[in-house]
């Protein structure tokens, strides 16, 4: 089996995985296009930069190209891995842009639709004002 063009490590990684309805804060460290396939040998989903050529020999199943998130599970306390469809990282970068403007919290929660369960992030603006700091003595200000 060639694996060369494998660019994760599954022992680093976990997939956070919110049960139906919790959300969890993400903060968003990188992501990327990557083709994903099956491989049932490993029990595993493997990652590459480039599509494999004959994946069949490889005995991998399900080849699909995706979009990589790599984030950071606040709740856990460690990275993670998502993986988004086409339409999942549109939605995505709705509110990654919208978390650049306004700052806030970006979201993290899944939500069954029929069979299948979508990925969804939601912004959570914050609360509080964000002030530009002043250069000055600090016991003039008080």
């Amino acid at each position: 089996m060639s694996l060369e063009g494998e660019i994760f490590s599954q022992d680093r990684y976990y997939h956070p995985r919110p049960d139906y309805g919790e959300k969890v804060p993400i903060q968003v460290l990188n992501f990327r296009r990557v083709f994903a396939a099956w491989s049932p040998k490993l029990k595993n989903t493997l990652y590459f930069e480039k599509a494999p050529e004959v994946p069949e020999e490889d005995g991998l199943k399900r080849v699909r190209e995706i979009t990589l998130l790599q984030v950071y599970d606040w709740l856990a306390g460690r990275e993670g891995l998502i993986e988004l469809t086409g339409p999942e990282f549109e939605q995505f970068m709705g509110v990654y842009e919208a978390f650049l403007q306004q700052s806030g919290e970006i979201q993290y929660l899944r939500q069954k639709n029929g069979r299948k369960t979508e990925n969804l992030f939601e912004l959570q603006v914050s609360p509080y004002i964000i002030r530009e700091v002043k250069k000055g003595i600090f016991s003039d200000k008080l």
